[in-house]
């Protein structure tokens, strides 16, 4: 696997395989105007509306992978996702260098965090039309995607926010990367802890792999 492949497993890339029901069964409608405007508000709201988010994820790759995990964010730039066994994946990022450690190579990548979609969700302060280059909102049902790039151009592909119900509840997001690959997170028994340890992020505590991931 390309670490770019890795990188967009961050964030969560699906073929349509893996796309939820009622998406299959809406046809997105592309919002415009007032309406777009209104669908943007929704999800820098709910993207604002934390510091601190633990949850479970299950990650779709290209090629009908799968694997599991628990994923730990605390803005601004901080978030780690940890890999259920057999996946020998760590992810961490500090806040400016995204880290990839594969315990079974014993190897570690390195990638600025502004280099990867995670930027994007991860600012102190998140406002989709500000800091990216949104190419598009629509709405499928109870469902509202935010389709977005880099607007600084230093990286490849873009990111799909999937956004359920009234209260544009953050369900999952898609990466695709600049081969058109997909894979996706989709996140369960989400909760905003009242703080986290600081060693969840510390790139230097990433060999740790019986360090539990549970806050102070």
């Amino acid at each position: 696997m390309t670490f770019m492949l890795r990188r967009t497993a961050l964030l969560g890339l699906a073929s349509a395989a893996f796309a939820p029901a009622a998406f299959a069964q809406t046809t997105p409608v592309v919002l415009q105007g007032a309406e777009r405007t209104a669908g943007l508000a929704r999800a820098n709201r709910t993207l604002n509306s934390f510091t601190r988010l633990q949850a479970r994820f299950m990650q779709n790759s290209p090629g009908g992978g799968r694997a599991s995990g628990t994923v730990y964010i605390q803005r601004p730039g901080r978030m780690r996702f940890e890999y259920d066994p057999p996946a020998t994946m760590l992810i961490v990022s500090d806040g400016s260098v995204v880290a990839l450690r594969d315990t079974e190579l014993r190897s570690t990548e390195r990638t600025s965090l502004r280099s990867t979609p995670l930027s994007i969700i991860l600012g102190s302060n998140v406002d989709l039309e500000r800091n990216a280059r949104v190419l598009r909102v629509s709405q499928a049902g109870p469902w509202l995607m935010v389709t977005a790039r880099d607007r600084a151009g230093q990286t490849d592909g873009q990111i799909i926010l999937q956004f359920h119900g009234p209260n544009a509840e953050l369900r999952s997001w898609d990466v695709i990367d600049a081969t058109g690959a997909r894979t996706r997170i989709t996140l369960s028994d989400v909760s905003q802890p009242a703080s986290f340890d600081r060693s969840l992020f510390r790139l230097e505590d990433m060999l740790d792999r019986d360090r539990p991931g549970q806050r102070r």
